[in-house]
């Protein structure tokens, strides 16, 4: 897909020195800043690995979230806190 954009000069000028300072071209480094923010979650490669890959990725993802979020309590996790009651 080709897209067309237009770029205010002042603002050409510093994507250019942007791009130029991690060795890519204006239109290589847009595209990898659109990567960055709008991955496209897959898991199909997941589904013909073998377990230990899957382990050790699972791994990766688990371990890729801060320690330091807090706990939900016992009781705000409880079913009936969760649920409201039937009317």
């Amino acid at each position: 897909m080709n897209v067309t954009i237009q770029i205010p000069e002042g603002r050409a000028a510093i994507y250019q020195k942007q791009a130029q300072s991690r060795g890519l071209t204006v239109e290589r480094w847009f595209l990898e800043l659109a990567d960055q923010n709008a991955p496209v979650p897959s898991i199909s490669h997941l589904q013909e690995a073998d377990p230990k890959e899957w382990a050790r990725q699972f791994r990766a993802w688990a371990d890729s979230h801060s320690p330091d979020t807090p706990v939900l309590s016992d009781d705000a996790m409880s079913r009936e806190n969760i649920y409201p009651d039937p009317v």
